[in-house]
């Protein structure tokens, strides 16, 4: 049962049109723009992402752009759903809409006149709650907008896609990228041209101009980035071992304690061991059968785990290169965190462990440049635009295809990680061997420091540090 004070308190903006949304001094992510500019159609916004990537504040900052555009602060409905009030079926859902239209709004679903913005937080919550979107989107001829946010890849996980086909749009809120990290910090720095992996020639001496003035701090922020930086919140937080905390209780442990209640697992524990056993093997190759035989689970429940865990967003996958993307599903395949500050928690990693121990940060390292490419080549997904390379023993890191600004014709990139203090350019073999096999104009290194163009047997490499490399865009 909604009671009608609930819904009051919830918009304060109804009583006085000045109310604080409590989003003053928050940052403006770069999801926002996006949002905004489709509040004029009136498909469905579905935003989904990690908990505590910012979601909430988004979509209160949507409010308050919404008042501040002359919307009626009536038709504006704001409303949270969390766990401690149990999950909840379809009708309470149903029940919220009706009291606000009813009550607030004085009006039926079907006399509605001037757009209406119903805001939903956190609506995994809600049992098949497509169903009643569907429901009132269509009852009142689309003119209810709205946007709603969720914690799990909510088409999937309540399993009525279908029901939404062609009135919703998703979105994914990713955590920080490291130039919001360096806004938030108040280190704004920009490169002076387009890092573009595919056309590097034109700008690198550029390039090696800004990082002899600015890699060194650079490269501080984003050691501090990677070990635990990519949350809004950790920014504010003094040391590693509070921001560590953070992210191990209020946003991994509170990710899996949803999925244990939103796809019913009965042994938690074990959902939650697999969990940290692929967060500690990151960009290493993965088989389930392996891993069940390791915890003494079956091949169905391991695959399960993984999709739920993929669900969640906790990982991605990236798969072997082949030149049929149908094919590439059934070979091996490496995992990846949605963020690195998972295994950099799980292991009490600190800055300064960066450059005592790097070692320890290759694979960190290189799934901190798989989420970086994925955000700039991953949108044509059914293409497979990220892969890695692997034939016998040799493997290269990722394989990208992307646009050739120049030429408007897709075009390959072999990238290898290479985050060691001494690099032995043996270790490149396969790239150097794949550029000239495949006539590809030059490779890639993401290193941790060093920055050259280099002539490796006859082919050309450009080795960028990370720190810039996450600058790309």
């Amino acid at each position: 049962m909604i009671e009608i004070d609930e819904l009051i308190t919830k918009n304060p903006w109804w009583q006085d049109p000045e109310a604080n949304l409590g989003v003053d001094g928050f940052p403006t992510r770069d999801m926002y723009f996006e949002i905004k500019d489709n509040l004029n159609h009136s498909l469905i916004l579905n935003l989904v992402g990690l908990r505590r990537v910012g979601k909430s504040v988004l979509i209160r900052q949507i409010a308050q752009h919404l008042l501040g555009s002359g919307i009626q602060p009536k038709n504006i409905c704001y409303f949270l759903f969390d766990y401690a009030s149990q999950l909840q079926t379809k009708e309470y859902l149903e029940e919220l809409l009706r009291l606000y239209l009813k009550e607030i709004l004085k009006m039926e679903i079907y006399d509605i006149q001037d757009r209406v913005y119903i805001l939903l937080d956190e609506i995994q919550y809600i049992d098949n709650w497509q169903a009643v979107l569907k429901k009132f989107y269509d009852l009142s001829y689309s003119k209810i907008k709205f946007i709603i946010t969720g914690s799990q890849s909510l088409l999937l996980a309540n399993r009525d896609k279908e029901s939404l086909a062609g009135r919703i749009f998703d979105f994914y809120l990713p955590p920080l990228s490291f130039k919001e990290f360096l806004l938030l910090t108040g280190n704004n720095i920009a490169l002076p041209a387009n890092l573009d992996f595919f056309n590097l020639e034109p700008f690198f001496s550029s390039v090696q101009s800004f990082d002899a003035f600015n890699g060194e701090k650079l490269y501080a922020s984003a050691c501090t980035y990677m070990i635990g930086g990519q949350f809004p919140a950790t920014i504010q937080l003094p040391s590693a071992d509070q921001r560590h905390a953070y992210i191990i209780d209020a946003v991994m442990g509170k990710v899996l304690d949803d999925c244990t209640k939103i796809f019913d697992i009965d042994k938690t524990d074990d959902f939650k061991l697999v969990a940290k056993y692929l967060l500690n093997n990151t960009g290493s190759l993965f088989e389930p059968t392996n891993i069940g035989r390791e915890m003494g689970l079956t091949l169905l429940t391991v695959n399960k785990y993984i999709e739920y865990l993929r669900e969640s967003h906790l990982f991605d996958l990236c798969y072997r290169y082949h030149k049929s993307p149908l094919k590439r599903g059934r070979l091996l395949k490496k995992l990846y965190a949605s963020s690195v500050n998972f295994t950099c928690a799980l292991n009490y990693y600190k800055e300064e462990d960066v450059d005592r121990f790097p070692e320890m940060f290759g694979k960190v390292a290189e799934n901190l440049m798989y989420s970086t490419l994925a955000q700039l080549y991953q949108e044509r997904d059914l293409n497979n635009s990220l892969c890695f390379w692997r034939k016998g023993k040799e493997e290269i890191d990722f394989l990208i295809t992307g646009r050739d600004k120049a030429t408007q014709k897709d075009k390959q990139m072999a990238i290898e990680v290479k985050f060691t203090t001494k690099l032995d350019t043996k270790e490149l073999k396969p790239l150097v061997n794949y550029t000239g096999g495949q006539g590809l104009e030059y490779g890639i290194v993401i290193t941790k420091k060093e920055l050259a163009k280099k002539q490796l047997a006859g082919r050309v490499v450009y080795f960028i540090p990370f720190y810039l490399c996450l600058l790309a865009n």
